[in-house]
């Protein structure tokens, strides 16, 4: 074997173009994969770094609507204590507060409030100090403490092993004097791959920072659970389990948990179900690049292995069989697979860079996205590898075994063996190239029309240069709110100012839920009060927001003051609770059975909430100033870009109250920009898989007529010689290229049509056969596939019948 490894690496050296032309297509291959598989596992795939994650699970609250929901922590405990299929259950809510600077200022940190046996049940052994467990609540209680994340405490502490044992004042308000007691694992960021936290603190702590009451509403849910499943007992075990306890709270607590249920999946199914269609999207997508190469890298080898036939029949003449010869193939194509995969990872590396410049970042927040190459991305890189040269191999490998190697001695390279049958092999592998382009292309087009309707389309809101001023205030006496408003609005080049408790699409991870009843309305079921989202906004936020009212009005100034109280609710909340039969006038009750009567005086159109593309979902809106929350967010409708005015209403806000200094400023068109990434960084790596596969095809049917044509010399000269002129010639080519082409066409258009209807929960504003991708795809397609055999066509127009006499001797 080691001999057919040095004449194939001489071989090779003989054939410097072609050899560089297959390492080049299998580089562009292998390292389209790599970066796609780095981009899936970093954001969605890649595990915690769990000692248990084998048998981790993931214990979701569900209903009609959701299939990943949150516990409230009564419902949490009950959990903990009423399964046995768990070795351990652990709670994780995320959470938001504010560190000290150096400076002395405060800046906002993310943290985690997890159970106190969190970290001990995960197997979670902390880089430096140590972590709090089941046995610390009562130490907790004297002295609260906080657990740094590995990279919080490199940013913040310079990486200073030192700092555990310090106390530092944590939180809004009135800060709690808390103790460093450790720092966690670089392994280890969080339970999701692409986040992190800065801090994690027990319940205990966060308690003692003022939030008691976070612990104490069953329907307040925050958490998210994760257990250990004991060895001796199966997912499916542990399902059934999870839902019967679910059923009991459901009969124990109808207001609260009616129509809820429960699941336990595994961490990897779970880390799927999170990937969903958009990673099995772009994993598909390079899979097809992947598939265009197989067939340019076995078309490259049958054209040279037909271009060999003379040596060929040599080598046969000299003793060698079938055998030898598909180990020449073998060899060649190990040598080819492994310089393909060095220029892929070299490509990788280089791609990979990228990749965080595609992603846009979350507005406000630092980013804890991480790509790189690991082992987890060179053991996928080398498995891709292996399978594309095996593939790419298995057609030349294919015609010289069914070859009649015995007739190249007789016949030689005209008549028989590798060259003719790779010749038609060659058309048909020709046409599965364009087949698998146009589905390639169509997806992507597709893919980049729905991401500019995500520009353009009605969000149920106006798209105003607007800058939001997050402000964590506590609680703030109406008159300094007031006065904030006159003073924001005085800014040189802002128009108006509005309060909300948050902006739309903000990150706020949905904004806030209450228990609704419709008295005599069409509750869904009896007894259910389901929790719906809503907003606290001031009199003029419609107007500022361009949210139009379809029925009845807005709020008033009238409304802001103590009197009845009146709620704008959506069209879908009118659709889902008054079956169309009238809510003007109609009372809402807020806050489950126990709540206070809203009157409904407008219906406002449906606006996204969270993010672009989501379906809508009930909602309404309350006067901000009748209730406490705590929190304010300044919506200002500028003249120009909200981010030029920045420095200056924080100016102006911190000079009112410090309190009122904002913790974020962002404007609206940022967090449209955010909202619409996805379908953005899908589109953007869809096009570039589609350009790749589109230049890989080019070259395939390129190297195919080229070959084709230099094999038909002798029958271009004797056409010439005939009277056929250079115009009938060219059209001989063109013509053979054609139909090819079509016949890729006819066999691609079915499965660009079932690839496009795969992808559907990817679009957005746009139908899966979208007339306009499809129509594009199919000509770039065409023109440059036609273009690709303009060259060896013109090449044909200047054969002479001297040159075909010449061919015959």
């Amino acid at each position: 074997m080691w001999r057919d490894f040095r004449y194939a690496a001489r071989s090779l050296r003989h054939s410097p173009t072609f050899a560089l032309a297959a390492t080049l297509a299998l580089g562009l291959a292998i390292g389209a994969n790599a970066t796609i598989f780095s981009l899936v596992d970093g954001l969605w795939f890649r595990p915690s770094g769990f000692t248990n994650v084998d048998r981790s699970v993931r214990i979701f609250s569900t209903t009609e609507t959701s299939r990943q929901g949150r516990w409230s922590f009564p419902e949490y405990l009950a959990l903990r204590d009423g399964t046995t299929s768990f070795s351990g259950v652990t709670a994780c809510g995320r959470r938001g507060t504010f560190f000290p600077t150096e400076s002395g200022g405060q800046e906002l940190t993310l943290l985690n409030v997890v159970s106190l046996d969190f970290f001990e049940a995960l197997g979670i052994v902390p880089a430096h100090g140590r972590v709090f467990g089941s046995g610390d609540e009562a130490a907790l209680e004297i002295q609260p403490g906080v657990v740094l994340g590995h990279a919080f405490w490199r940013r913040r502490f310079g990486g200073d092993p030192a700092v555990v044992g310090r106390t530092v004042r944590i939180g809004a308000g009135t800060p709690v004097l808390v103790t460093i007691l450790g720092v966690l694992p670089a392994s280890f960021r969080e339970l999701d791959a692409a986040t992190d936290r800065d801090l994690w603190v027990p319940p205990v702590t966060w308690r003692r920072m003022g939030n008691a009451e976070d612990f104490q509403n069953r329907a307040f849910r925050w958490f998210d659970v994760v257990a250990i499943r004991r060895a001796d007992v199966s997912v499916g075990a542990a399902d059934a389990e999870v839902r019967a306890l679910a059923a009991a709270f459901a009969r124990e607590f109808p207001a609260m948990s009616a129509g809820r249920s429960a699941r336990a999946i595994s961490d990897f199914d779970y880390r799927t179900e999170s990937g969903g269609t958009n990673a099995m999207a772009l994993i598909a997508l390079v899979l097809f690049v992947a598939l265009i190469t197989c067939v340019n890298v076995a078309n490259l080898m049958l054209s040279r292995a037909a271009s060999q036939s003379r040596e060929l029949a040599v080598r046969v003449a000299l003793g060698a069989g079938r055998r030898q010869l598909l180990r020449q193939t073998i060899a060649e194509s190990a040598l080819l697979g492994a310089a393909g995969t060095g220029a892929g990872l070299l490509v990788a590396m280089w791609l990979i860079r990228l990749l965080p410049v595609l992603v846009v970042q979350p507005p406000g927040f630092r980013s804890f996205l991480w790509f790189g190459v690991d082992g987890r991305v060179l053991a996928f890189t080398f498995v891709a590898a292996m399978a594309i040269t095996l593939l790419a191999a298995l057609a030349p490998a294919w015609a010289i075994a069914r070859g009649n190697v015995g007739a190249l001695i007789k016949t030689g390279p005209t008549m028989a063996g590798p060259g003719r049958r790779g010749g038609r092999l060659g058309s048909v592998l020709v046409v599965a190239q364009v087949a698998v382009s146009l589905a390639l292309l169509s997806s992507a087009g597709v893919l980049a029309r729905s991401f500019v309707e995500t520009g353009r389309a009605d969000l149920g809101f106006a798209r105003r240069p607007l800058l939001t001023a997050w402000v964590a205030s506590g609680s703030l006496p109406p008159a300094t709110t007031e006065l904030a408003v006159q003073r924001l609005s005085a800014l040189p080049g802002v128009r108006a100012v509005a309060i909300a408790i948050r902006a739309p699409l903000s990150l706020s991870g949905g904004g806030l839920a209450q228990r609704v009843q419709v008295p005599g309305g069409s509750t869904p079921a009896a007894g259910e009060s389901p929790d719906v989202k809503y907003g606290a906004v001031s009199a003029d936020y419609f107007d500022i927001m361009g949210i139009r009212i379809a029925e009845g009005r807005a709020f008033t100034n009238d409304d802001e003051r103590p009197g009845e109280p009146v709620v704008v609710i959506s069209e879908q909340f009118a659709a889902r609770f008054f079956a169309g039969h009238g809510s003007l006038g109609k009372v809402v009750r807020l806050g489950g059975p126990e709540g206070v009567e809203h009157r409904v005086v407008g219906v406002a159109r449906n606006a996204v909430i969270n993010r672009i593309g989501e379906a809508p979902e009930p909602y309404f809106y309350v006067p901000y100033r009748r209730g406490t929350y705590g929190e304010l967010t300044f919506l200002l409708d500028t003249t120009r870009d909200g981010a030029v005015a920045a420095t200056a209403v924080r100016e102006t806000l911190k000079q009112i109250d410090p309190r009122l200094e904002p913790r974020q400023l962002v404007t609206m068109d940022q967090y449209l920009r955010f909202s619409a990434s996805d379908y953005q960084a899908t589109a953007v790596l869809a096009t570039a898989l589609g350009v790749v596969g589109l230049l890989l095809t080019a070259v395939g049917v390129y190297g195919v007529i080229a070959y084709r044509t230099t094999r038909r010399t002798r029958e271009i000269g004797l056409r010439m010689a005939l009277g056929a002129t250079r115009r009938q010639v060219l059209g001989l080519v063109i013509g053979e290229g054609g139909r090819l082409v079509l016949r890729g066409l006819v066999i691609g258009l079915p499965a660009a049509l079932l690839t496009t209807r795969l992808i559907r929960s990817l679009l957005f504003g746009v139908q899966p056969w979208d007339a306009t991708a499809f129509g594009g795809a199919t000509t770039l397609l065409v023109v440059t596939v036609i273009t690709a055999t303009l060259v060896p066509a013109w090449r044909a127009t200047r054969v002479t019948p001297s040159m075909a006499l010449r061919e015959t001797r």
